[in-house]
């Protein structure tokens, strides 16, 4: 196993866990020395993220995108590459990605269900 697939995977364990000091020690270690390899350890715990098509999920930052540095809220879109970060608060998270579900609908696609990450998709109306 690569030393980045190594700490994506110790990165994680320490999220499953909810313990941030030590996701965010593996985190430093990690971009230690090589600032470049922060864009790439961003894109591999984002990637982590499943997030189903019809479906717009929004909620803590770190649980958006498994980076144990994001403090803020988020939502990400399951039909497109567009997501929205950096929201001080969870309605304004939530807010924006209904905002961004009716853009959807202006531009005449599929409108995606708009839930919380955590929730069961199944039963906030989500396609299967």
């Amino acid at each position: 196993m690569s030393a980045m697939a190594q700490a994506v995977e110790s990165i994680l364990d320490a999220l499953d866990d909810r313990d941030l000091h030590t996701a965010r020690a593996h985190f430093r270690r990690t971009i230690h020395g090589s600032p470049s390899a922060v864009t790439d350890l961003v894109k591999r715990l984002a990637a982590t993220v499943a997030i189903p098509k019809g479906v717009i999920v929004f909620g803590f930052g770190i649980d958006i995108w498994n980076n144990p540095h994001r403090d803020d809220y988020a939502w990400r879109c399951g039909d497109c590459p567009w997501t929205g970060s950096n929201y001080r608060s969870m309605p304004a998270a939530r807010s924006a990605a209904e905002g961004h579900a009716a853009d959807h609908q202006t531009r005449g696609t599929t409108v995606p269900v708009v839930v919380e990450y955590g929730n069961d998709l199944r039963t906030e109306g989500a396609p299967s």
